[in-house]
């Protein structure tokens, strides 16, 4: 009975997280990152960042508890100080890891919010598994439903959301000059601590009426994130558009294709049509290539040539491949 209770936790755990994740990378469709590292970002939240935190906050439990002797304190400061402190450190390194390797890749602010929340899902996957298991264990069947739906419904989001501010942060440094450039990075895992220790604090209290609250405020933050990432895709088209427009007078692309790059649906019927024709390979590789040339050019007139060093021959790259599929497309 114990072995099904582990593969119902897993699954129960892991599945959820995956689909909201893969919804999320749905959005990403005018510049898209690579699966690999998209994937990578997951595990690392599921498997090195979990697996830190489970070890850093019960050393961290334990040690209080020594200190003080009061389990309640011990508790309450493993899910007030050191949770949100210690998970949202370890989450955040996956987007550090992202910035510092893969540069090149982590283009705009609905990157920061993807990669953020790519981490945040995979953290709240492995940490799901857990409590969902500890739930049967304690009462069965019906405690592995009932944990299902808080972790899974609930408070879904509340990882994921969170990761997405420090990804935000380090996304607006990366665009932007003077103080912005290093204050934004710091603004934003201090903004994700903070939401994260508000949220445990909220629980921690064991008032129903106070759950209720943060349960509400939770979602409250998680609509304002996804109305934000409609912003963010909207903003996308427009430098799609308003980048890609030149690339119509030099002769790289023509009109029609430039207003299929710039519309999400537009983009979706013209890989579909290709398909029929047995050119949706080459179809698709265009439009991707579209989008990094759109966001390469973005990138060199936010920040300028002399931190985006290499910018300048990149985009002649692209622009040279972006006219060579042109004609076949």
């Amino acid at each position: 009975m114990v072995v099904v209770g582990i593969l119902l936790s897993v699954l129960a755990g892991l599945i959820p997280m995956v689909i909201y994740a893969l919804a999320l990378v749905f959005f990403d469709r005018y510049e898209k990152e690579p699966p690999l590292l998209m994937i990578g970002v997951f595990l690392w939240g599921a498997i090195v960042a979990a697996g830190a935190a489970l070890i850093l906050n019960t050393i961290f439990g334990i040690s209080l508890f020594a200190v003080t002797g009061d389990e309640a304190l011990a508790m309450g400061g493993t899910a007030v100080i050191s949770a949100p402190l210690i998970e949202e450190t370890v989450k955040g390194l996956a987007v550090v890891g992202v910035v510092l390797f893969f540069r090149h890749e982590f283009d705009s602010l609905l990157d920061g919010v993807i990669y953020g929340s790519l981490a945040g899902f995979g953290f709240a996957a492995t940490e799901n598994i857990n409590y969902i298991f500890t739930g049967f264990l304690e009462a069965g069947i019906g405690g592995l439903f009932l944990l299902t739906f808080i972790r899974a419904v609930v408070i879904a989001f509340i990882h994921p959301t969170f990761t997405s501010l420090i990804g935000i942060g380090f996304a607006v440094g990366r665009l932007s000059h003077g103080p912005l450039r290093y204050i934004a990075p710091v603004l934003g895992y201090f903004g994700a601590m903070a939401a994260h220790a508000f949220h445990n604090l909220l629980a921690s209290f064991g008032s129903p009426l106070l759950c209720l609250a943060g349960s509400v405020l939770d979602w409250v933050g998680f609509l304002a994130m996804f109305v934000f990432i409609l912003v963010l895709v909207w903003r996308e088209g427009k430098i799609m558009r308003d980048h890609l427009h030149g690339e119509v007078a030099l002769g790289n692309l023509s009109e029609q294709q430039l207003a299929a790059a710039c519309s999400l649906t537009g983009q979706m019927s013209a890989r579909f049509s290709a398909l029929s024709s047995g050119r949706g390979r080459q179809t698709s590789k265009f439009y991707d290539l579209c989008g990094e040339l759109a966001f390469k050019k973005y990138q060199l007139v936010r920040v300028g040539p002399d931190r985006e060093r290499g910018t300048q021959a990149a985009i002649e790259k692209l622009r040279g491949q972006v006219a060579a599929l042109s004609k076949s497309v």
